[in-house]
Protein backbone atom coordinates (compact mmCIF):
# COMPACT_ATOMS: atom_id res chain seq x y z
CA UNK A 1 0.00 0.00 0.00
CA UNK A 2 2.85 2.41 0.83
CA UNK A 3 4.33 1.74 -2.61
CA UNK A 4 1.05 2.72 -4.28
CA UNK A 5 0.72 5.90 -2.21
CA UNK A 6 4.33 6.90 -2.94
CA UNK A 7 3.86 6.19 -6.64
CA UNK A 8 0.63 8.19 -6.76
CA UNK A 9 2.33 11.11 -5.02
CA UNK A 10 5.20 10.95 -7.53
CA UNK A 11 2.86 10.92 -10.54
CA UNK A 12 0.60 13.72 -9.28
CA UNK A 13 3.38 16.05 -8.13
CA UNK A 14 5.35 15.41 -11.35
CA UNK A 15 2.29 16.23 -13.44
CA UNK A 16 1.69 19.42 -11.49
CA UNK A 17 5.34 20.38 -11.92
CA UNK A 18 5.14 19.99 -15.71
CA UNK A 19 1.82 21.85 -15.93
CA UNK A 20 3.16 24.68 -13.78
CA UNK A 21 6.22 25.02 -15.98
CA UNK A 22 4.05 25.12 -19.11
CA UNK A 23 1.87 27.83 -17.57
CA UNK A 24 4.72 30.08 -16.44
CA UNK A 25 7.11 29.34 -19.32
CA UNK A 26 4.97 28.57 -22.37
CA UNK A 27 6.75 26.85 -25.26
CA UNK A 28 7.02 28.70 -28.58
CA UNK A 29 4.29 27.99 -31.10
CA UNK A 30 5.37 26.09 -34.18
CA UNK A 31 4.88 28.36 -37.19
CA UNK A 32 1.90 27.76 -39.43
CA UNK A 33 2.81 27.28 -43.05
CA UNK A 34 0.39 27.90 -45.84
CA UNK A 35 1.80 26.68 -49.09
CA UNK A 36 -0.58 28.23 -51.53
CA UNK A 37 1.16 27.30 -54.73
CA UNK A 38 -1.86 28.51 -56.68
CA UNK A 39 -1.14 32.06 -55.55
CA UNK A 40 1.94 32.14 -57.75
CA UNK A 41 1.50 32.30 -61.48
CA UNK A 42 2.88 29.41 -63.44
CA UNK A 43 6.61 29.92 -63.88
CA UNK A 44 6.74 32.87 -61.45
CA UNK A 45 10.07 31.95 -59.87
CA UNK A 46 10.24 35.15 -57.80
CA UNK A 47 6.94 34.27 -56.11
CA UNK A 48 8.11 30.74 -55.29
CA UNK A 49 11.40 32.04 -53.91
CA UNK A 50 9.56 34.60 -51.78
CA UNK A 51 7.36 31.84 -50.30
CA UNK A 52 10.42 29.70 -49.57
CA UNK A 53 12.24 32.65 -47.98
CA UNK A 54 9.21 33.43 -45.78
CA UNK A 55 9.03 29.79 -44.68
CA UNK A 56 12.77 29.71 -43.96
CA UNK A 57 12.56 32.97 -41.97
CA UNK A 58 9.67 31.61 -39.89
CA UNK A 59 11.58 28.38 -39.25
CA UNK A 60 14.74 30.27 -38.22
CA UNK A 61 12.73 32.45 -35.84
CA UNK A 62 11.09 29.36 -34.35
CA UNK A 63 14.49 27.68 -33.92
CA UNK A 64 15.82 30.78 -32.15
CA UNK A 65 12.77 30.95 -29.86
CA UNK A 66 13.05 27.21 -29.15
CA UNK A 67 16.67 27.57 -28.08
CA UNK A 68 15.79 30.46 -25.76
CA UNK A 69 12.87 28.44 -24.37
CA UNK A 70 15.19 25.48 -23.83
CA UNK A 71 17.53 27.57 -21.71
CA UNK A 72 14.66 28.98 -19.66
CA UNK A 73 12.94 25.64 -19.13
CA UNK A 74 16.27 24.02 -18.19
CA UNK A 75 16.86 26.53 -15.40
CA UNK A 76 13.24 26.65 -14.20
CA UNK A 77 12.69 22.88 -14.22
CA UNK A 78 15.95 22.24 -12.41
CA UNK A 79 15.22 24.87 -9.76
CA UNK A 80 11.72 23.45 -9.26
CA UNK A 81 13.09 19.90 -9.22
CA UNK A 82 15.75 20.75 -6.64
CA UNK A 83 13.19 22.49 -4.42
CA UNK A 84 10.82 19.51 -4.63
CA UNK A 85 13.74 17.14 -3.98
CA UNK A 86 14.71 19.08 -0.86
CA UNK A 87 11.07 19.05 0.30
CA UNK A 88 11.08 15.27 -0.05
CA UNK A 89 14.22 15.00 2.07
CA UNK A 90 12.59 17.32 4.60
CA UNK A 91 9.59 14.97 4.74
CA UNK A 92 11.94 12.23 5.94
CA UNK A 93 13.39 14.58 8.54
CA UNK A 94 9.94 15.47 9.82
CA UNK A 95 8.96 11.81 9.98
CA UNK A 96 6.02 12.20 7.60
CA UNK A 97 6.51 8.72 6.17
CA UNK A 98 8.74 6.96 3.72
CA UNK A 99 6.03 6.78 1.06
CA UNK A 100 5.49 10.54 1.11
CA UNK A 101 9.22 11.33 1.15
CA UNK A 102 10.02 8.92 -1.66
CA UNK A 103 7.09 10.11 -3.79
CA UNK A 104 8.16 13.73 -3.46
CA UNK A 105 11.84 12.92 -4.03
CA UNK A 106 10.93 11.03 -7.21
CA UNK A 107 8.93 14.04 -8.39
CA UNK A 108 11.93 16.29 -7.81
CA UNK A 109 14.16 13.90 -9.74
CA UNK A 110 11.59 13.86 -12.54
CA UNK A 111 11.61 17.66 -12.66
CA UNK A 112 15.39 17.66 -13.02
CA UNK A 113 15.30 15.01 -15.76
CA UNK A 114 12.50 16.93 -17.50
CA UNK A 115 14.65 20.08 -17.43
CA UNK A 116 17.60 18.27 -18.96
CA UNK A 117 15.44 16.60 -21.62
CA UNK A 118 13.65 19.74 -22.77
CA UNK A 119 16.44 22.23 -22.25
CA UNK A 120 19.44 20.26 -23.47
CA UNK A 121 19.99 22.30 -26.64
CA UNK A 122 19.15 25.64 -25.03
CA UNK A 123 21.48 25.43 -22.04
CA UNK A 124 25.21 26.01 -22.07
CA UNK A 125 27.39 22.97 -21.27
CA UNK A 126 28.95 24.75 -18.29
CA UNK A 127 25.48 25.44 -16.85
CA UNK A 128 24.44 21.82 -17.39
CA UNK A 129 27.59 20.64 -15.65
CA UNK A 130 27.15 23.06 -12.74
CA UNK A 131 23.53 22.09 -12.21
CA UNK A 132 24.49 18.42 -12.43
CA UNK A 133 27.11 18.86 -9.71
CA UNK A 134 24.62 20.65 -7.45
CA UNK A 135 22.02 17.93 -8.01
CA UNK A 136 24.56 15.17 -7.33
CA UNK A 137 25.69 16.84 -4.10
CA UNK A 138 22.09 17.28 -2.94
CA UNK A 139 21.26 13.65 -3.74
CA UNK A 140 24.35 12.32 -1.98
CA UNK A 141 23.90 14.64 1.00
CA UNK A 142 20.19 13.86 1.16
CA UNK A 143 20.89 10.14 0.98
CA UNK A 144 23.38 10.39 3.84
CA UNK A 145 20.92 12.46 5.90
CA UNK A 146 18.04 10.04 5.29
CA UNK A 147 20.23 7.05 6.15
CA UNK A 148 21.29 8.71 9.40
CA UNK A 149 17.66 9.50 10.25
CA UNK A 150 16.68 5.87 9.66
CA UNK A 151 19.62 4.60 11.71
CA UNK A 152 18.75 6.99 14.54
CA UNK A 153 15.09 5.97 14.45
CA UNK A 154 16.02 2.28 14.44
CA UNK A 155 18.41 2.77 17.36
CA UNK A 156 15.82 4.62 19.41
CA UNK A 157 13.14 1.98 18.75
CA UNK A 158 15.39 -0.93 19.74
CA UNK A 159 15.04 -1.54 23.47
CA UNK A 160 18.24 -1.16 25.44
CA UNK A 161 19.23 -3.19 28.53
CA UNK A 162 17.53 -0.66 30.80
CA UNK A 163 14.25 -0.70 28.85
CA UNK A 164 11.41 -3.18 29.18
CA UNK A 165 10.42 -4.86 25.94
CA UNK A 166 6.64 -4.89 25.41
Amino acid sequence: MNFIIGGAIAVIVSTLLVLGLKIFIPPPQYPAYSYDYNSCASGDQACYERQQRESRDRQEEYTKLSKTYGGKIFIAANIAGIIVLLLGILCFGLGLGTNIGVGIILSGAFGIIYGYALGWTGADDAVKFGVGVVVALILIGGGVAVNRMHAKAAASSTPGPDQIKI
